[in-house]
C-alpha cells in the first residue's frame, strides 16, 4: 500500500462518486487510485456492491403495520412471518480500534443500508427435533392444544371450548424458537408473537380488566373498550392501554423494551412509579432493576421483526448470536469469548437460508464458521 494515499479521502472520493457528487477533478484522481493501488480497488469494489444493493432495502418507506396484519391475519395459522424478500450483501464489521474501517462502515450506512439475509423455515442446520417443535396453548385444565398449519385459529379455540374450561381462566400460548403466531383476542384484539415468547390470556375477559400475561415479544393492537381496561404484566411492569398499539420486547437476561406506535399508555414498575408514554416514545427497565427510563425509539427498527427482519446496529456478536438462535432455532456457540465483543452493522431476514446469513457474517473477514456435533460454531478467522 502506498503511504502517501490517505484512505479516510479516497474513502470519501467513493461515496461522492456513488452519490454523483463528485468533481471531473476529483474524479480522473480516483480513477488513478483505482488503477495503481490494490488496496483502493478492492475498497470500490466493496463499496459499489454495497451502493448497488440499496434500492433492495425499501423496508424503512413501506412498512406498514396495518398492512403487516392484513398479510398475516391471512395466514394466521402459518407459523413463518410475511415478509417482502430482501437482497444479500455482506456484513460490516466494526473495529474501533481501526478509524478507516470505522469510517466505511459509517460510508455505508450513508450509501445504502446493508444487509445480511437468512431465511426461517427448513434451515438447513436444524435439528430434527427443532422441525417438529409446535407452536401450542396449554389450557386452564392442563390440556395441550397444537396450532399447527393444518389448525385454524377457530379450530383450536372449538378444542378450548370443547374441553369445558372456565372461560375466564388462564390459558398460556407458547411459540418455541424459529416460528412465530399471530391471533385475535376475545375482545378483537391483535396480537403478534415473536419466536421464544409465552402470552398467558383468557378465553374469554370475564373481569372488570383484560388482563395478560407477556414473556418474550409480542406486538399488541388493543380493541378499544375504556370500560375495561386492557393491561400487560411483564417483568415485574405494568401496561395499561385504552385503544393504542404498542411493542413489548422482554427475554429472559435481557432489559425490557415497551414502544408506543399509537394512542397512549402506562407503564408502571413494583415499586408504583408510573410513566406515561406518547406515540414515538419508548420505555426501558434494566433487566433486574425496576428504574424506568424514557426516550425515543425507531419504529423500522423495533417492528421490523414482525415482517421476518432484525437490524443490527454497531451491535457485539454476542447478541446476534442470541437472537439467530431464537429465530431460527439453531444452537450457536463462540469459541473464543473475545469474539463476543465483536460489532456488526446489518440485517437478518429469516425468510433467507440459514446457512446464507453464516456465509455473509463470515465473509466480513473478521470470522469463520463450522458446523460441530449440531451446534454452529464461531471462531475467530
Amino acid at each position: 500500500m502506498n503511504n502517501y494515499i490517505d484512505m479516510n479521502d479516497v474513502e470519501q472520493l467513493i461515496i461522492d462518486k456513488l452519490t454523483g457528487q463528485i468533481g471531473e477533478e476529483d474524479d480522473l484522481r480516483l480513477e488513478d487510485l483505482i488503477a495503481r493501488d490494490q488496496e483502493v480497488e478492492q475498497l470500490w469494489q466493496q463499496m459499489q456492491q454495497v451502493y448497488a444493493m440499496r434500492k433492495a432495502v425499501s423496508f424503512e418507506q413501506s412498512f406498514k403495520v396495518e398492512d403487516a396484519w392484513l398479510a398475516l391475519q391471512k395466514k394466521v395459522n402459518i407459523p413463518d412471518p410475511v415478509a417482502e424478500p430482501v437482497t444479500d450483501t455482506v456484513a460490516i464489521p466494526i473495529r474501533r480500534s481501526n478509524t478507516s474501517w470505522l469510517r466505511y462502515g459509517m460510508a455505508a450506512a450513508v450509501v445504502g443500508v446493508i444487509i445480511i439475509s437468512v431465511y426461517f423455515l427448513n434451515g438447513l442446520y436444524r435439528s430434527q427435533d427443532a422441525v417438529t417443535k409446535n407452536i401450542q396453548i396449554k389450557l386452564a385444565n392442563g390440556n395441550i392444544v397444537h396450532a399447527s398449519t393444518q389448525d385454524s385459529l377457530a379450530g383450536w379455540m372449538q378444542k378450548a371450548r370443547d374441553a369445558k374450561v372456565d372461560p375466564g381462566a388462564w390459558n398460556t400460548l407458547t411459540v418455541p424458537a424459529g416460528k412465530s403466531y399471530a391471533f385475535q383476542l376475545a375482545d378483537g384484539s391483535k396480537v403478534w408473537l415473536n419466536a421464544v415468547s409465552e402470552l398467558r390470556f383468557p378465553l374469554l375477559f370475564t373481569r372488570a380488566e383484560r388482563t395478560l400475561e407477556l414473556k418474550g415479544e409480542a406486538y399488541f393492537k388493543v380493541a378499544h373498550q375504556a370500560s375495561q381496561p386492557f393491561t400487560v404484566q411483564v417483568n415485574g411492569l405494568t401496561v395499561q392501554a385504552l385503544g393504542t398499539e404498542f411493542n413489548i420486547k422482554s427475554y429472559n437476561n435481557e432489559s425490557t423494551f415497551i414502544s408506543l406506535v399509537k394512542g397512549s399508555v402506562a407503564v408502571t414498575n413494583a415499586k408504583g412509579e408510573r410513566v406515561v408514554l406518547l406515540p414515538g416514545e419508548g420505555v426501558i427497565a434494566a433487566n433486574g432493576h425496576s428504574f424506568l427510563q424514557k426516550q425515543q425509539f425507531d419504529e423500522t427498527t423495533v417492528l421490523s421483526w414482525m415482517q421476518g427482519l432484525y437490524f443490527f446496529r454497531n451491535e457485539k456478536l454476542q447478541q446476534i448470536a442470541v437472537v439467530a438462535e431464537r429465530w431460527f432455532d439453531v444452537r450457536v456457540q463462540l469459541q473464543d469469548a473475545s469474539l463476543s465483543g465483536l460489532h456488526f452493522t446489518g440485517a437478518m431476514d429469516r425468510n433467507k437460508p440459514v446457512n446464507n446469513f453464516f456465509n455473509m457474517l463470515a465473509s466480513s473477514g473478521d470470522i469463520r464458521y463450522e458446523v460441530k456435533d449440531g451446534k454452529v460454531v464461531i471462531s475467530r478467522n
